[in-house]
């Protein structure tokens, strides 16, 4: 009984040793693992923020050094339009590399929505072509896209689908030489149970792409090695983008390539069919229309940033309005008190402000004793312009929102809709 028991605990003793072993090669194991995680995504940061800081610093050596020499032609009016056009063309990738970053950091958290609405089919193709045929001719590249009678609406995100196409157009293009061509066509396409199902094929002849990258094509920061010549177009995140976006409308993307002889892009959608109608957009007025309806008119402006605020007040000055400029929104609430009721035509309202941010001001204007508090006109200006934002500004009382950096065009036509037809 007694050499019994010393056998059945020599028994567990083993066992737990053998356990503990386990265990303990288990934890090192799970270490190792651990580390080796942690490295991985050590070296995933360090090679996003090399990737990032290069695509930064390509166009802002462009817009730092091109001022520079603009500075030196300030004489010289040919050779300044020259200087400003590269800062312009510079500063639009710079502004695109930061849109696609924004998209990246939405999607890896989450937070990438898509919004939907009822969208004209004719409105997208007569929107697809002005944006690729201009980079088409300039290239030397002949562009085909047949016209499809396609007469329905879709509840659709309007500026994702239209993501989807100019990302895959804008590719074709870069990557096809001078005398080559590029495809975009819709077929396949039929109506059920109130859903619209089409293929959307992107097709060109030019470069192509090689087995091994097209296995890892729609990774973030992911470019064809060698293809040196074409990195100052693009950070690789396009791809990334219109994957994500295509998935979250229930679709799929595939691509067949060839080096050399060109790829070919298949995207399918179903998309709802919108059972009511899209809204109208206003027609554009020209300048000389713009300066009938604006000139003369007073303008309330809250802005912390003096460079934000000159480049505002010559904007708005140039077509004869006259601005009062505050720093933030108690000394805007204050400057519209003590003014006289539709003393000013309209209010802009930067979002970001000290003391009193643009939403808080917005939401105390509209609540004062000033005749014309529910009436005038509040348009908020901010860098941050996702549906999210403009929502927080719909619900703080403002009629519209204006995305930074300001364009010019943009904001005069929304100033002569809200100020002929104010809420």
């Amino acid at each position: 009984m007694f050499v019994g028991s010393i056998i059945i605990i020599g028994v567990l003793i083993g066992a737990l040793c053998i356990v503990t072993a386990t265990a303990a090669a288990l934890v090192h194991q799970a270490h190792l693992e651990r580390d080796a995680a942690k490295k991985e995504v050590a070296d995933a940061k360090t090679e996003f923020l090399s990737r990032v800081s290069y695509d930064i610093k390509t166009p802002m050596n462009v817009i730092i050094g091109t001022t520079a020499l603009g500075l030196e032609e300030i004489d010289n009016p040919e050779k300044m339009r020259d200087c400003l056009s590269r800062i312009h063309t510079a500063s639009e990738f710079l502004m695109g590399l930061l849109s696609d970053l924004v998209d990246m950091s939405k999607i890896e958290t989450g937070k990438f929505h898509l919004h939907s609405k009822s969208y004209a089919f004719s409105d997208f193709a007569a929107e697809i072509r002005p944006i690729i045929e201009p980079a088409c001719e300039k290239k030397g590249i002949r562009f085909h896209m047949p016209e499809e009678e396609i007469n329905i609406n879709m509840m659709v995100d309007a500026m994702r689908l239209q993501q989807i196409f100019q990302n895959l157009l804008t590719n074709a293009v870069k990557f096809t030489p001078k005398g080559g061509d590029v495809n975009f066509r819709i077929c396949n396409y039929a109506t059920h149970n109130d859903i619209f199902s089409a293929d959307y094929l992107v097709s060109d002849n030019g470069i192509g792409m090689s087995e091994e990258f097209q296995k890892m094509l729609f990774q973030p920061f992911t470019q064809e090695t060698g293809n040196w010549a074409e990195k100052k177009n693009g950070a690789g995140l396009g791809l990334a983008i219109t994957r994500n976006i295509v998935d979250l409308m229930g679709g799929n993307i595939a691509i067949k390539s060839e080096l050399g002889k060109g790829t070919e892009v298949k995207v399918h959608l179903d998309i709802e069919i919108a059972a009511i109608q899209p809204e109208k957009e206003n027609e554009l007025l020209n300048m000389e229309e713009i300066r009938a309806i604006l000139g003369g008119k007073r303008v309330l402006l809250a802005e912390d940033h003096p460079l934000d605020t000159e480049i505002t007040k010559r904007i708005l000055e140039n077509i004869g309005m006259e601005l009062v400029c505050v720093e933030n929104g108690k000394e805007a609430l204050a400057v519209f008190e003590e003014h006289m009721p539709y003393y000013f035509d309209v209010i802009l309202l930067d979002i970001s402000m000290p003391v009193l941010d643009g939403l808080q001001t917005s939401r105390a204007m509209r609540k004062m004793t000033h005749s014309d508090e529910q009436v005038i006109p509040i348009i908020a200006m901010s860098a941050n312009d996702s549906t999210e934002d403009v929502h927080s500004c719909k619900e703080a009382g403002m009629n519209v929102h204006v995305a930074k950096p300001v364009e010019p065009q943009k904001l005069y036509q929304i100033l002569c809709e809200y100020i002929q037809t104010p809420m």
